[in-house]
Formats: C-alpha cells, structure tokens, sequence
C-alpha cells in the first residue's frame, strides 16, 4: 500500500513555514540589539528547515487526490473482528480500544473531500509489522469507523 501513496506538503506545514520564516526576516530586520537578531536569523533557519522537511499529507499516485494516514493499534485478539469488518464494510471497528494492544495496527488513508479510505490491517511480528490482510477501498468509512 506504501506504493500507492507518497508524502507531500499540506496547506498547513506550507503556512508554518512561511509564518516562522517571515517572523523571523521581521527580527532580523528590526533595529534592536544583536540578540532579536539572532533569534531572526534562527527562526529563519527552522523554518527553512521545517519546509525541506515537514510533509504531511499523501497523494494518491493514481488519482492525484490527498489523503490523510492514521494509524489505530488493537490488542491481538481483535484480529478476526476487524478483518470480518474490513471484508463486510457493515460492520465497524470500536476505536475506544486504540491504544489497548500493540499487536495490530491498522493503516487507513482517508480523503477528507471524497470520504474514501484505503485500509490494510498489519501484524506484529518480531521488529517489524508485516501486512496480513489485503488492501480494502472503503467509500464511506464513517461508517466503518465509530
């Protein structure tokens, strides 16, 4: 499924970026003392930084639309339940137990403006989470998610 994806800046890491780097050409520009600055020049550097490396949000690279991940973990025994639902889409999936377990996570990408997902239920094996389910597209996950 990380394929299908890849990571891009949202609106809002663009605007914390541009916010620190004009704060921080504004006290640099001031006519104070040399410690606002500095304190100019370094906001500058972080944001500089933040926008070479703050990416959010995922494109689909198929149909260009942006999704955003969540990630919910489960304890081991809600395995078969969270598959039957995946499977179904009738059921839904309790996320009052996120954070229970860490035996299973559950990746979904959701786009905000078409209300679809794409989920995918992973395993813990030792070091790593490995996939055990195949990739579900969910056209209203509201009501898959409760």
């Amino acid at each position: 499924m990380e394929k299908k994806f890849i990571r891009v800046r949202s609106k809002k890491d663009v605007i914390i970026s541009a916010s620190l780097i004009i704060a921080g050409l504004v006290l640099a520009l001031i006519p104070e003392s040399v410690d606002v600055n500095l304190g100019g020049y370094a906001l500058i550097a972080v944001g500089v930084s933040l926008a070479c490396i703050l990416k959010t949000n995922y494109k689909n690279v198929e149909t260009q639309q942006m999704y955003i991940k969540k990630e919910f973990y489960f304890s081991g025994d809600k395995k078969t339940h969270i598959l039957s639902a995946l499977k179904t889409c009738s059921g839904s999936i309790d996320l009052s137990q996120d954070r229970k377990g860490q035996a299973l996570m559950l990746k979904v990408y959701y786009c905000p403006k078409s209300h679809n997902a794409y989920m995918q239920l992973y395993e813990y094996v030792p070091h790593q989470y490995e996939p055990c389910s195949q990739v579900y597209e969910v056209d209203k996950v509201e009501n898959l998610l409760k």
